[in-house]
């Protein structure tokens, strides 16, 4: 089985200016195809340390996926680095420099002398096209001759590099088109086939311990990850042809939906704020959204989805207490009494909010987002949620501790606000009337 390591490179990334998604979305990825990675290294912009970097990957792994260092500018490093590393002459790739000179032409702009250095490559490398970007990359299975030149430890092994830009769009898209394609042709054998089951309302834990018979299996193998606040099991399986990776692998997918039940949302792309929208379109009904504490957040999931406009009717961000009142209908008493954050202003901005727009459910969050505002009966974290439908209301309180980021506490809410919308379909089943 072949392995991989994931090298990013920028000055960047180490002084943790930037944070590095890259690598988390490259692991992910091997992971789907059955990629062992046993390394993440990240370098900055020194020729020394890059080429030492690459030394150590080459000895140890079979394929080195790199991004960052593919730019224009002088500490753009790592297309050379390659080259200088293998001891082999850059060319210039026309080709290339003419899909740079066209995309600049598009923007109608003229290109600057130093994006001709993008076109360059190492002797004999191949080209990993980017779509969406003047920095292509390199996708090259490295013949023998080239590892041993370079001192590479048992360079009869077959080794690959692919390089990506730093831009994560851009190297999402490059690994989408070709990269993931390459490595598949390269150093699979078989077929993988693999189902990411995606739960909201379980622990980490909790869904291991509800499916521990089911994590000792090897085909197909069941694992549990977890992140911002959901879990997700994914069931995997090799096999020499696709259909029977398939076999393997969907009746154990079945069973986990079955028995997940209301816990498990959906799979693999499918988000909360996706199956939200599918939910109400399917059932022809309307939502309108009022928020304080998630300024706007659960309306940008929402209207993230293409064709929302189909079932949102009006999203407010209510954050003053004026605004709740002059906009919503949520009385002085209930802000008086009770103060802005508590069950009773979250059940009349739902209510209000609702009858305001003429939707069918009303959706509301009031909180302590923190980092400052909390007091000992309601601290960092206290969230209440309101929903209105079909003539009821429901609530909800987090308690989400302060010990989380302001925005980790806007985002966790943004999902249980879609979850509590989502098992209100599910429970009640409801179609407008």
């Amino acid at each position: 089985m072949a392995n991989a390591e994931i090298l990013s490179i920028g000055t960047e990334l180490l002084l943790g200016e930037v944070l590095d998604t890259n690598s988390k979305f490259f692991a992910t990825e091997l992971a789907r195809l059955g990629i062992d990675c046993y390394y993440r290294v990240t370098v900055g912009d020194n020729k020394d340390r890059i080429k030492a970097t690459l030394k150590q990957a080459f000895d140890r792994s079979d394929i080195v996926l790199t991004s960052g260092g593919l730019g224009p500018t002088a500490d753009d490093l790592t297309t050379e680095c390659i080259a200088e590393f293998f001891k082999l002459p850059m060319v210039m790739d026309e080709a290339v420099l003419k899909d740079i000179e066209r995309l600049f032409a598009e923007r109608h702009l003229s290109m600057p002398e130093s994006n001709k250095k993008q076109a360059m490559r190492p002797e004999g490398a191949g080209v990993l096209h980017n779509p969406n970007g003047t920095a292509p990359g390199i996708m090259w299975v490295v013949p023998e001759e080239v590892l041993a030149g370079a001192g590479v430890c048992d360079p009869a092994r077959k080794r690959a590099i692919l390089t990506f830009p730093g831009v994560p769009s851009e190297l999402v898209s490059m690994w989408a088109e070709s990269g993931a394609a390459f490595i598949a042709d390269n150093f699979l054998t078989g077929a993988i086939f693999s189902i990411e089951l995606k739960h909201y309302g379980i622990g980490e834990s909790a869904l291991a311990e509800k499916y521990s018979a089911l994590l000792d299996g090897t085909s197909p193998t069941v694992a549990p990850y977890a992140g911002q606040g959901e879990c997700r099991l994914r069931v995997a399986a090799k096999a020499k042809t696709m259909e029977e990776a398939k076999a393997l692998v969907i009746p154990v997918a079945e069973q986990i939906r079955r028995e997940s039940g209301k816990l498990c949302y959906g799979q693999d792309e499918d988000t909360l704020e996706g199956v939200v929208g599918q939910m109400l379109v399917e059932r022809n009904l309307t939502i309108s959204v009022a928020e304080s504490c998630t300024g706007g957040l659960v309306s940008k999931r929402l209207t993230d989805i293409g064709g929302s406009s189909q079932y949102i009717k009006l999203n407010a961000v209510t954050y003053a207490n004026e605004a709740k009142h002059a906009l919503l209908g949520v009385s002085q008493d209930i802000l008086d009494r009770f103060g802005a954050v508590s069950e009773e202003c979250a059940r009349a901005m739902a209510e209000g909010v609702a009858k305001l727009s003429g939707a069918d459910i009303g959706l509301s969050i009031t909180g302590i987002a923190g980092p400052t505002g909390g007091t000992a009966d309601k601290p960092v974290g206290t969230v209440y949620l309101g929903l209105y439908g079909n003539g009821q209301l429901d609530t909800k309180l987090l308690t989400l501790g302060s010990k989380l980021s302001r925005q980790e506490i806007r985002f966790r809410t943004s999902s249980a606000a879609l979850n509590m919308v989502r098992l209100h379909l599910l429970s009640r089943n409801l179609v407008a009337q």
